[in-house]
């Protein structure tokens, strides 16, 4: 292939292959599970067989996928390149960086039980050896170091978090409300209309919290004692994410203050919820996760100005997207 109109040569193309399906598999996705584990669990991907024998999605293998993943890598690494040599990098630890690297290739061929030549092949491509991938790697572990400068210089500012929680409070934010809900027998008008009146008449007794609480066990069904508990309907330190979805644009306006209250219908489930708004507030505990959302924008759009003008000619070796 071709990138930037460098040619790239299958031996190397096969290191970056291998480069970015590793770190694509290894990247969480949620919690503890990774995107490997997500795609052998809910996508059928199996490790143990041919990218190219298996389906990603219609007229797109996994080996389209990974080759895609590959190219990207090859474009962020240039353009790193580009950079550090164009702001005068110096890579000092180049030598101690990649004796590091190809000691944990060692481990890896170790604890899988194979000879070191053999595993580089696997990770790297059947032409693999360590002689012909150390220009490309030490060329990746340079760029690698200079996005790790890089991106100490982008960090966000606090005034920088601050703006862009103000902007996106919404998501931030953590609600409390109580809420009650009155379920329809079926979704014909009749029952609806009868379920509304019945979710009327509960919120026409509310004036205050305790209210609320009241109504919850005059109007639970019969032999319902869950709201014999007074916190059974309340709803404390939650995001708009996870709120029905009929409520929460209610619950999250900017227009809300504590004792509002509303019967909000929704069709979908053939009910009517009465909501009593509480407070909302934040407690600081996604500065973290709004700093790196803000520092992936900075980097992404640092880099695309490179990214962005590199040409890609695949020569129909795979489905490039």
């Amino acid at each position: 292939i071709e990138v930037n109109d460098d040619k790239i040569s299958q031996i190397e193309f096969d290191f970056y292959y291998g480069i970015a399906k590793t770190n694509n598999l290894n990247s969480t996705l949620y919690g503890t599970m990774t995107y490997g584990d997500y795609y052998s669990s809910y996508m059928g991907y199996k490790t143990s067989q041919s990218d190219k024998s298996q389906e990603y999605s219609t007229d797109y293998t996994w080996y389209d996928f990974f080759a895609n993943t590959a190219v990207s890598t090859i474009k962020e690494t240039k353009a790193l390149l580009e950079d550090a040599d164009a702001n005068g990098f110096t890579y000092d630890n180049e030598d101690a960086n990649y004796d590091e690297f190809i000691g944990k290739l060692k481990d890896a061929a170790n604890e899988a039980d194979t000879s070191y030549s053999d595993y580089l092949k696997q990770m790297f491509g059947k032409r693999a050896t360590e002689k012909r991938v150390k220009e490309f790697l030490k060329d990746y572990l340079k760029s690698t170091a200079y996005q790790k400068q890089l991106t100490e210089t982008l960090v966000a500012t606090d005034t920088e978090v601050s703006s862009y929680y103000e902007d996106n409070k919404d998501t931030y934010d953590k609600f409390e409300y109580r809420t009650f809900t009155v379920k329809a027998n079926s979704s014909d008008t009749d029952d609806m209309t009868a379920a509304k009146e019945k979710a009327n008449a509960f919120a026409a007794g509310v004036s205050t919290e305790l209210d609320f609480i009241s109504q919850c066990r005059v109007y639970a069904e019969a032999g319902d004692d869950t709201y014999v508990d007074d916190g059974a309907s309340l709803v404390s330190e939650t995001k708009k994410s996870n709120i029905e979805e009929a409520c929460a644009d209610w619950i999250a306006s900017s227009e809300r203050k504590e004792g509002d209250l509303t019967v909000i219908e929704d069709d979908d489930n053939t009910c009517f919820y009465i909501v009593y708004y509480i407070s909302r507030s934040y407690d600081g505990s996604d500065d973290d996760a709004i700093k790196s959302t803000l520092l992936n924008q900075k980097y992404s759009e640092y880099i695309k100005k490179y990214t962005d003008e590199y040409s890609v000619n695949v020569k129909k070796r795979f489905s490039y997207k």
